[in-house]
């Protein structure tokens, strides 16, 4: 079963949380920071922290992928802290984005 949320931070950045439960026990997980990007009037991915490849990780849209992080070995754990950080830090990965954006990365 998977289990979708959405989180808003403010009218313009919200977080998408996917949980993927199976048996009572979570097997893989996303959480993505997402940002309406007013130049192409959409929501833009900008910093995600998921399971992809058996592995967590944190891909960062225009600026990095497969970064290694340092998160708790419970897959619950580490969504929560994952959720934690990009809340805290969504202003650093916006302006990160846009300004990778503006250099044309």
């Amino acid at each position: 079963m998977v289990r979708r949320r959405e989180v808003v931070l403010g009218p313009d950045r919200r977080l998408r949380v996917t949980l993927e439960v199976e048996r009572g026990r979570l097997r893989s997980w996303a959480v993505q920071l997402e940002w309406w990007d007013p130049e192409d009037g959409r929501w833009v991915w900008v910093a995600r922290y998921d399971t992809a490849g058996g592995r967590a990780h944190r891909d960062r849209n225009r600026v990095a992928a497969h970064e290694p992080v340092d998160l708790p070995e419970d897959p619950g754990r580490a969504a929560k802290v994952a959720e934690k950080e990009l809340s805290q830090r969504a202003e650093e990965y916006i302006e990160a984005y846009r300004a990778a954006k503006a250099q044309g990365r």
